[in-house]
């Protein structure tokens, strides 16, 4: 089996191949094999981004799965491509993770009862993110006793509704902004709120004006559609295979929860309800429990 890599920039996203055999810890035990090729597909390798990977499977290839940052995904059938032709799946590195080097492991299972393992090690490297000060209402940086077990359940549902992996791919294409607005480019952002509560934006905010409409950045099933304390009116959209995009703080809701939407169609009104200072969208990204930067999310090759 053959291990290709090289981070893709936001046109060339051509691979570099580095024959392998099967491999254990990155070292090469025994000659290269014209058997599966395995591609490594990334913007770079740091926190906030996602990794595609990609088997060109062959019919002697049963099923395969990737194990990356305490992440487990199955490789499905890439957009594009016929049963028995190439597999894929997203991992992502969270917002958090710590710079260093840290072990993908690829496991294929053959028809004949093999299973061949390859290990490849990938570099952290440090990210410098922006940090900012926000005056925001009082209820809203220390919410009062009364709303606590509102906040603790509405936290509850959101992690559950991003708990459930559908084990296909619900996309179509590449993702697409929400909407033409500019954006701040504040993923990853520290903040202090009211000189109290530090904070770390996990997505990014776009200057959409009040009311104009939001539209899913791919297809895929809303599994939650409600009004929530922090993040006001909020849409969640399973595209499958792990992969979940969030869009708060609407003014109105226009879909509902297990609507099957497409990519472009507008499923709520940008508005500033929750914790907000003024009329946006907040639009953010989960690869299974990681916390990816909306922007390496559109540049991914699908």
């Amino acid at each position: 089996m053959r291990l290709s890599e090289r981070p893709a920039r936001p046109v060339a996203l051509a691979v570099a191949l580095a024959a392998l055999g099967v491999t254990v810890a990155g070292s090469q035990t025994g000659k290269a094999s014209a058997g599966p090729v395995v591609r490594l597909v990334y913007r770079s390798l740091q926190p906030g981004e996602p990794i595609l990977v990609f088997l060109d499977s062959d019919r002697t290839v049963i099923s395969a799965a990737a194990m990356f940052l305490d992440q487990t995904a199955e490789l499905r059938p890439a957009p594009g491509h016929a049963a028995g032709g190439s597999v894929f799946a997203f991992l992502g590195i969270d917002v958090q993770t710590k710079p260093g080097s840290y072990v993908l492991t690829l496991k294929v299972r053959k028809r004949d009862g093999l299973v061949e393992t390859v290990r490849k090690d990938l570099l952290v490297v440090e990210r410098k993110f922006p940090s900012t000060k926000l005056q925001l209402k009082p209820e809203y940086v220390t919410p009062p006793a009364s709303l606590q077990a509102r906040i603790k359940r509405e936290a509850e549902l959101v992690s559950l509704a991003m708990s459930v992996v559908t084990p296909e791919w619900l996309g179509d294409g590449a993702f697409a902004v929400p909407n033409d607005a500019p954006s701040w480019s504040n993923f990853g952002q520290r903040r202090l709120n009211n000189n109290v509560l530090q904070s770390l934006h996990t997505g990014v905010d776009l200057r959409v004006p009040f009311g104009q409409p939001i539209k899913a950045a791919n297809a895929g099933r809303v599994a939650m559609a409600s009004d929530l304390y922090l993040g006001g009116k909020t849409v969640i959209i399973d595209h499958g295979l792990g992969v979940f995009s969030t869009y708060g703080h609407m003014s109105e809701l226009l879909v509902k929860r297990g609507e099957q939407v497409k990519k472009g169609q507008t499923i709520g009104l940008c508005g500033t309800t929750g914790r907000s200072t003024g009329p946006h969208l907040h639009w953010s990204f989960k690869i299974f429990s990681s916390r990816i930067d909306p922007d390496a999310m559109l540049r991914l090759p699908l």
